[in-house]
């Protein structure tokens, strides 16, 4: 025999589908924009809830939308009751849900994400992700990518950004050439180069007050991890990006030759707006972003 439940005493789930969004990304506008609707229907839903509950949803001044107590409380519980029904619908279909699209440069993709991926999958077996590292400009949002790590001064660009590590330049060789001073080990060894970065020896050099390696001598590389791999062989002297080279210096297979000179780029995750408010974009952002502080850190 059947056990009959109580009734749910649900809002209007059409409303509350526009509240949500809106609450997730942070404004009438963007909700509209994800929902193909108008911002006044937003606006309209949104009052339709606030009258079935009696209580305000958002507070509204000249500043623009902000979630009060209640709005905060209906948009955790409201979240997770949509997502939980589209992994339902997902497993029903037999379809795994998306994930997250990231594009990431190659470098940054071989010598810092990958050796950490494994952690992150132990940590959440159930984040997707689909990982680029096509050299195109790519745009979070634009149907391909959710999300990209960019090197950047500033905030530059459509997307939501967040700001990751700060960047700097240190000239590293392999531990056989640890006790010998860097001028006179590049009187003995090549500097290395990326061909795509052939200004930093000059930048460094000048910042440093050392002569400077002629670029058009030396190795030359289109990866800096290959760069990097040729250093740790004990080929030459390479300027090693931190903090993509934070693991090689960790572990002693490359060692600082000189001082680190901060370059004034940093290292941003450029997300499609709302991604870091859902769960696997927050669980993406959170954990990134602790991650490279400690890389940065232990450098």
């Amino acid at each position: 025999m059947s056990r009959s439940l109580p009734p749910h005493h649900l809002p209007p789930l059409a409303p509350l589908r526009l509240f949500e969004a809106a609450g997730r990304l942070g404004g009438f506008t963007a909700a509209a924009a994800e929902l193909s609707v108008t911002p006044s229907a937003v606006s309209h839903a949104v009052r339709t809830l606030e009258d079935v509950l009696g209580l305000p949803l958002f507070r509204r001044d000249a500043r623009g939308l902000t979630l009060t107590p209640a709005g905060e409380d209906l948009l955790g519980e409201a979240t997770a009751a949509f997502e939980g029904i589209t992994r339902a619908m997902s497993r029903l279909k037999g379809t795994k849900a998306a994930g997250i699209s990231v594009s990431v440069a190659p470098s940054f993709a071989t010598r810092w994400l990958m050796p950490r991926l494994p952690a992150l999958r132990r940590a959440h077996p159930a984040l997707a992700l689909r990982i680029s590292t096509e050299r195109e400009r790519v745009l979070p949002g634009d149907g391909r990518f959710d999300a990209a790590i960019r090197l950047a001064e500033a905030p530059a660009g459509p997307g939501e950004w967040r700001h990751l590590a700060d960047e700097k330049l240190v000239p590293v060789a392999a531990p056989c050439h640890a006790r010998t001073p860097l001028p006179a080990l590049l009187a003995k060894v090549p500097a290395i180069h990326v061909t795509s970065l052939r200004q930093d020896w000059a930048a460094w050099g000048s910042w440093a007050g050392i002569p400077v390696p002629d670029a058009t001598r030396g190795l030359a590389f289109d990866m800096t991890h290959l760069a990097l791999d040729a250093a740790a062989a004990g080929m030459g002297v390479v300027l090693a990006r931190l903090p993509v080279a934070a693991d090689d210096l960790a572990r002693g297979t490359l060692v600082p030759m000189g001082a680190e000179m901060p370059t004034g780029t940093a290292y941003w995750l450029v997300t499609r707006p709302g991604l870091s408010r859902q769960t696997e974009g927050r669980l993406f952002t959170e954990w990134l972003a602790g991650n490279l502080r400690e890389a940065a850190a232990a450098a």
